[in-house]
């Protein structure tokens, strides 16, 4: 049996619990270069999941946010240890909090895209979700999340003390953006990253005009899958609000590791350097760099069971979903590289 037919098995297997499976695998040296879709688009209606469906991407639109502010760093725009309230808009300055004995002026930008400037994970709190739920289908702006985050986070630590994952930094991120530029997020994505890498169907939900069909992701409550399509893409914005494809994610994969998007390796280099964030487990600006059995990996996962790394050993890249809030990503990634690549000497 060949690679791509393993791969295939591999996604029917992972079907149930997932109710959908997509995965695109680039590898030059393996000489392997692979599409597969498995499952339900819609698991109401029967409709099949295609691999030309679109998903929502989650948290990985936090490495596109990334990308922005090292091309600000390129351009001697920034530092990473700016005050990063001095690059948002006075009335959002205001609502942040800090621990005792520290002052918002300590928030630098770096904790910011690091995720070390106190806050918590807003998104994945129960108030919010009970936010969310009480009216699923409404836009929200910006502002209003940031809002909303900074009012009910509760703080884990002064700035810089330790890692916390938090979306709120990140919506953060996005609106000193705005403000840095003058232009808006959705823009600055179009025009710095995906026109530059023909990522002409990604798009950022409830900003621009879709580009292609969505397939839904699921939550699962006691056993019941409920379909999350009805919940607004405009939630999580700069922080995860974009859908993708397959094809335009390993185009920004190979886009990204060739430094399409950057005038220097050397800003690739700082782009990618983080702090530890735990064992074995590095964030940098908008992106983590990990081990899975054995082999290196740097890229980032999505809530709704989206993924998309790089191997640079191996210069392969590889990208997809789960569509559901359960998925076992890591688990699931290992199982594709265990198909494709032999077994790292080192691990």
């Amino acid at each position: 049996m060949n690679r791509e037919d393993k791969l295939q098995q591999l996604l029917a297997r992972t079907v149930d619990p997932a109710p959908g499976v997509l995965l695109a695998l680039h590898a030059p040296l393996q000489g392997l270069d692979f599409a597969g879709a498995a499952g339900a688009a819609c698991r109401e209606s029967g409709q099949l999941l295609r691999t030309d469906h679109h998903f929502r991407i989650a948290s990985m639109s936090k490495t596109f946010t990334g990308v922005l502010f090292a091309r600000l760093l390129e351009q001697g725009r920034i530092s990473l240890d700016d005050c990063a309230a001095g690059y948002l808009p006075d009335g959002v300055a205001r609502q942040i909090p800090v621990v005792a004995g520290h002052k918002v002026e300590d928030i630098t930008l770096r904790h910011l895209l690091h995720h070390r400037a106190g806050f918590n994970d807003f998104a994945t709190s129960s108030e919010w979700f009970a936010e969310i739920a009480a009216d699923p289908g409404r836009a929200r702006r910006p502002e209003e999340i940031a809002a909303w985050a900074l009012r009910h986070g509760d703080l884990v630590g002064a700035p810089g003390e330790r890692f916390c994952y938090s979306d709120t930094g990140y919506v953060l991120l996005g609106i000193a953006l705005e403000t840095l530029c003058t232009r808006e997020y959705w823009r600055l994505c179009r025009e710095q990253i995906f026109d530059p890498l023909e990522m002409n169907e990604t798009w950022l939900e409830g900003y621009e005009t879709p580009r292609g069909e969505l397939s839904h992701p699921y939550i699962v409550v006691d056993g019941e899958y409920i379909d999350a399509l009805q919940v607004h893409g405009s939630l999580d914005w700069a922080a995860g609000g974009h859908v993708s494809r397959l094809r335009d994610l390993v185009r920004f994969l190979r886009g990204l590791s060739d430094c399409r998007l950057f005038d220097s390796p050397e800003t690739l280099d700082a782009f990618l350097t983080g702090e530890l964030a735990r064992p074995g487990y590095h964030y940098a600006m908008g992106i983590n760099r990990k081990r899975i059995r054995g082999h290196h990996l740097w890229g980032h996962l999505g809530h709704w069971g989206s993924f998309m790394y790089y191997c640079p050993e191996q210069r392969l890249s590889l990208c997809g979903t789960l569509n559901y809030d359960q998925a076992a990503h890591n688990e699931f990634i290992g199982e594709v590289l265990s198909t494709v690549l032999p077994p790292d000497r080192d691990s």
